[in-house]
């Protein structure tokens, strides 16, 4: 089945764990190593799942730089940053030097993270990159890799990584924001598909 023949009241009228499984059916570490990792931005409590994740991947000589991306503005302890400044706080307390890090502060959106991201790119590297892991939450992963495929230049060679939280699934599913979180995510992305903008979505 694919995301564009689910009608409105069909997707209204789905269980949240049948979304849940849309979105996270095949979203797993691939375990590729890449010149650069993508960093989403997002609210602070899951930019710090994120940044978590990315830093993993640098410990780990899975990446040689990090852009964190996003210039929505967060209280976190006690000043008013970026979602990249929450994400880069995370990051060198993590062990992951400044240098490595190339911040974006100006994307609102999931699109502008990718726009702006590679325009980062192209100011800090002598040629675009040939490969780019995305790192975001596992939830936000497979409409963000569709327009990582829409958006990025088409030579690079992308690969996921998703973030998770420091809780149990029911833990996470028992908040309200994150299950409004899971239902938004497949309205965006089926909104990108009647729009043109997205490859659909195929699902079992």
């Amino acid at each position: 089945m694919k995301l564009s023949e689910i009608t409105p009241d069909e997707l209204a009228n789905m269980t949240l764990e049948r979304k849940w499984h849309i979105l996270c059916d095949d979203v797993h570490d691939e375990d590729e190593t890449a010149e650069v990792a993508l960093l989403l931005g997002t609210k602070p409590d899951w930019a710090e799942e994120r940044a978590l994740a990315a830093a993993k991947l640098y410990r780990a000589g899975r990446v040689r730089k990090i852009i964190p991306t996003g210039g929505v503005l967060w209280d976190y302890q006690g000043e008013r940053l970026t979602e990249a400044e929450v994400m880069t706080r995370v990051l060198v307390r993590e062990g992951v030097p400044l240098m490595a890090i190339i911040q974006e502060n100006e994307a609102q959106t999931t699109s502008e993270n990718m726009i702006f991201g590679c325009l980062q790119m192209a100011r800090h590297f002598a040629r675009i990159p040939e490969s780019v892991i995305i790192v975001t939450m596992q939830t936000h992963m497979k409409r963000s890799m569709a327009l990582a495929k829409a958006l990025l230049p088409r030579k690079i060679r992308l690969s996921m990584v998703p973030s998770y939280p420091a809780m149990s699934h029911e833990e996470w599913m028992n908040v309200e924001i994150n299950r409004s979180h899971v239902s938004s995510e497949l309205r965006y992305y089926k909104k990108g598909i009647e729009q043109g903008d997205l490859e659909d979505l195929e699902f079992e």
